[in-house]
């Protein structure tokens, strides 16, 4: 269960956007039907390592209606286990306005659209923005694993932290990458003596023009008998335009 939901999480976060339009060779997170991308994503934990395959694919434009009937439209971006992300490009940023997975029928919208990047005159170092995000790696160890639907979303506050980095992946150098950097904080009651624990979750991102994101980086520091966390690297080993 837990390998599932890791990859939904990583494949929410491969449906971000960026860039000053949705086509054009030298967007951060191209949008046009028909590309691939493969990742190397590695594991690192108290309780074990492993590696994994993630891959995403762009199906072009699609719209669907809501629940009061409205028509909602995006470029939908496909994940390895089938869910659909509908993103909509606009002048101050790159939203997701719904999804659908696997065992649904149609697509869901959003109850309020994410802004997952800036865009335009906002894409600038120093910019910030909040998102609700989850744990990637942090679960509960057994007995207690039955408690991991209890494990609560967080904010975890982002920001443009550079603008012309280089990033070495399996694929070759990327070069003027865009580097965004998280930061938040995560609360869970351990038990009865230990109380309430508070984790610090880091988390980096990094996209090259004309390729989008090459990697990423996130550290959920924690290794304790009822809870262990650990960090996750995914890297891009094959991009098909």
């Amino acid at each position: 269960m837990m390998r599932s939901n890791t990859l939904c999480k990583l494949g929410f976060l491969m449906m971000f956007a960026a860039g000053c339009s949705s086509g054009g060779s030298d967007a951060l997170f191209p949008l046009q039907e028909g590309q691939r991308w493969e990742y190397r994503v590695a594991y690192d934990m108290p309780d074990g390592k492993r590696k994994e395959t993630l891959t995403i694919r762009t199906l072009g434009k699609a719209s669907f209606h809501n629940a009061e009937g409205e028509t909602v439209s995006g470029h939908v971006r496909q994940t390895s286990d089938g869910t659909d992300y509908y993103i909509d490009v606009r002048d101050t940023g790159i939203y997701r306005v719904g999804k659908r997975v696997v065992v649904e029928n149609k697509p869901m919208a959003d109850k309020e659209i994410r802004m997952v990047l800036p865009q335009g005159k906002n894409l600038r170092k120093g910019y910030t923005w909040t998102l609700e995000t989850s744990p990637y790696v942090l679960h509960w160890m057994p007995p207690f694993d039955q408690a991991n639907a209890s494990i609560k979303p967080f904010d975890m506050v982002y920001e443009i932290a550079g603008l012309k980095e280089t990033v070495q992946t399996p694929l070759g150098t990327f070069e003027n990458c865009v580097r965004v950097h998280g930061e938040g904080k995560m609360v869970f009651y351990a038990d009865a003596s230990a109380g309430y624990q508070e984790i610090l979750v880091n988390h980096t991102e990094w996209y090259a023009p004309g390729v989008g994101l090459v990697k990423l980086l996130r550290e959920e520091p924690l290794n304790t008998d009822i809870m262990k966390g650990g960090k996750v690297e995914m890297v891009l080993t094959h991009h098909q335009l």
